[in-house]
Order: C-alpha cells, then sequence, then structure tokens
C-alpha cells in the first residue's frame, strides 16, 4: 500500500520554540526561578495536562498564579504564552515543497488552544489551504500515547502503512512505528531530506 500523506510534528520539527524565553518571561513576574518552573510545568494541572485538554488555558493561568506567585493578569500571560515561537525551522520550506509534490500534509502537535490558534496565523504563509491540524488538547489525548496516532489516522482516513511521520522526539518516533507508521527522527532539514530520498519517498 502507497503511501499518500505526510504527517509533521510542528514544535521544534516545522517551527522553533521559544521555551527559554517564555520560562525568562513567566519568572519575571512570579517569585520563582527558572528550574522551579520547569518543574512546576510538569506537575497536575501543568502544561502537560493542557496539552492533553484536562485543563483550560484559564485553569493553567490559575495554576501558574498559585505555584508560582504570578503577578500579572491573564491578558500579560496571554502574551507570553503566544510568544512561544522563533520562526521556522531551517530549511523545512523546502521540505514541505518537495514532499507536497506528491503526497498530502497534516501537522500532528502536542498544543493548546491559545498556540492552536497563533499558529495557523503567524506561520499563514507555511501552510496551504488542504492541510489538515491536529492539536492534541482537543482529543484528550498527546503523543506519544498510541491514541493520540490512531485519532490522527481518523483524520486524514488513512492506515498506518499509507502514513509517514516526521517528529524530532525519539520516543514520539518510537510511539508511532509501534503501531505501524513509518517514521523518522527530525534532526535537521538536511538530513531528513536525504533520509527521504534513501528511502525513495523523495
Amino acid at each position: 500500500m502507497s503511501v499518500t500523506w505526510f504527517l509533521f510534528d510542528l514544535g521544534n520539527t516545522v517551527i522553533k520554540l521559544a521555551y527559554e524565553r517564555v520560562l525568562e518571561n513567566i519568572c519575571r513576574a512570579s517569585s520563582v526561578k527558572r528550574d522551579e518552573l520547569v518543574k512546576i510545568l510538569e506537575e497536575p494541572g501543568g502544561y502537560r495536562d493542557m496539552e492533553r485538554g484536562a485543563v483550560t488555558f484559564w485553569d493553567f493561568y490559575e495554576f501558574i498564579c498559585i505555584h508560582t506567585g504570578y503577578r500579572d493578569s491573564i491578558r500579560d500571560f496571554h502574551k507570553v504564552w503566544s510568544d512561544f515561537f522563533d520562526g521556522t525551522m531551517p530549511g523545512i520550506e523546502d521540505v514541505l515543497e518537495r514532499v507536497r509534490a506528491r503526497y498530502r500534509v497534516a501537522f500532528l502537535s502536542n498544543s493548546n488552544e491559545v498556540h492552536a490558534e497563533v499558529i495557523p496565523k503567524r506561520f499563514a504563509g507555511l501552510f496551504e489551504k488542504d492541510d489538515r491540524f491536529i492539536f492534541s488538547h482537543r482529543f484528550r489525548t498527546a503523543k506519544p500515547d498510541p491514541e493520540m496516532f490512531h485519532r490522527a489516522l481518523e483524520v486524514i482516513a488513512a492506515l498506518p502503512q499509507q502514513v509517514v511521520f516526521i517528529d524530532d522526539l525519539n520516543e514520539n518516533v518510537q510511539a508511532a512505528l509501534n503501531i505501524g507508521i513509518r517514521s523518522f527522527q527530525y534532526h535537521d532539514s538536511l538530513t531528513l531530506m536525504a533520509e527521504l530520498e534513501a528511502e525513495g519517498l523523495l
């Protein structure tokens, strides 16, 4: 069965994340330091739960206020959380152009309600009208849970053998491989292009 879809992760695969800048800006208005903030964000009620749709952005804001002493308004926090992106990964536009010449394209991201709104607007030139966005919080699950990949396959109406998946995190690549999706770990665009060519996919 031939490949018909390419499924790309977004953060640090297509779009460069500005994680440290976000941490710095939260710390500026709170009473905790960076390393403590990182631990807090991973706790129940933190951003992992927001990615899984278990809490809303408002819930997350309140969680941050309670656990870090964050002093700014939710409007200010929305600006900070929206400023999570530092442009596209070098060369990824060329990868997408070559992939689109032969396959349909979808994006599978562990995301949240704020970023799901920001990304398609801020990076509008990167996407085409037929692209599909699969944001984790809308499905109440997240990578590397196999359920997230099954839901993605439902959205694009494809079987695992018809899909190629690209992600920068090995745990997500392995999870996709485990359910039969041909997968590649993203290191940089030139390496990815070479790997896809070697596999006869480009």
